[in-house]
């Protein structure tokens, strides 16, 4: 009777396996369907806002010493140009970031050059300051990476949703990312950066925001690269939203005539 009870379930179970299968498909779907809606959510507050934006890098070592550029961001939808300029030496570099860095262009004033970033070169650092040239491109991290809620965590005081990124393409130096993200306004309070052995080798903390037009602007993030002990910090201080840009800045066959 016993056996003959068992094989009506399994015969059950492979004739309409639907009765359990989505108990567990669906909430695994909910999962993933609220880690990409979180990641969405931190892409939006990341974005930079269009028009011009003026701000500084601040690069400090552990000895105490620091070295300063400020740096000018002309910003359009898919494209931006950074350029960075010190007191003592003047301009020294100009980025140009198309297709939200799909394609990454570095011009040298000094050396008079103009390299093309592609793969692993992207992560070159700027300036010798912890920030790579990937860093700055502002590429969605819901395109480029696939989202797991791992759990929760406390950072700053703040509850967070705690989520794992793993690349979806491989090359580089980032083999996965750790996001803090503050439950209430969605604000990505730190990423850990680890890299292709998974082992944190720096972390970007995001410590001041303001709110403008209805939307929250980071304008300080903190670059901490853990084995060297160095920290950068980059720090916006004006908005100019109210300006049409020239879209040839944007072509870089350009980069090299701009004065």
């Amino acid at each position: 009777m016993r056996k003959k009870f068992l094989f009506i379930i399994i015969g059950t179970l492979l004739l309409f396996p639907q009765i359990v299968l989505p108990l567990y498909s669906a909430e695994q779907r909910d999962i993933e369907l609220k880690a990409h809606e979180i990641v969405a959510r931190v892409d939006s507050i990341l974005d930079y806002p269009k028009g011009i934006i003026k701000g500084s890098m601040q690069h400090i070592t552990p000895d105490g010493r620091s070295r300063s550029v400020n740096l000018k961001g002309f910003i359009s939808e898919d494209d931006y140009l950074f350029t960075f300029t010190s007191k003592k030496r003047g301009e020294e570099q100009r980025i140009l970031y198309n297709l939200r860095g799909e394609d990454i262009w570095v011009y040298h004033v000094f050396a008079i050059k103009l390299f093309n970033k592609r793969d692993i070169d992207r992560f070159n650092r700027i300036l010798s300051t912890n920030y790579y040239y990937i860093d700055l491109s502002n590429a969605d991290l819901q395109s480029n990476y696939n989202a797991e809620i791992i759990g929760d965590s406390i950072i700053k005081g703040y509850e967070c949703y705690e989520l794992k990124l793993y690349p979806i393409f491989k090359k580089g130096e980032y083999g996965l990312l750790t996001l803090y993200v503050e439950k209430s306004d969605y604000i990505p309070l730190r990423i850990d950066y680890h890299d292709t052995d998974t082992v944190i080798f720096k972390t970007l903390s995001i410590s001041r925001v303001i709110t403008e037009k209805n939307r929250i602007i980071p304008i300080r993030y903190d670059m901490l690269d853990i084995l060297k002990g160095t920290l950068t910090i980059l720090e916006f201080n004006s908005f100019d939203e109210d300006i049409d840009l020239d879209r040839n800045i944007f072509r870089h066959q350009n980069l090299g005539l701009r004065k």
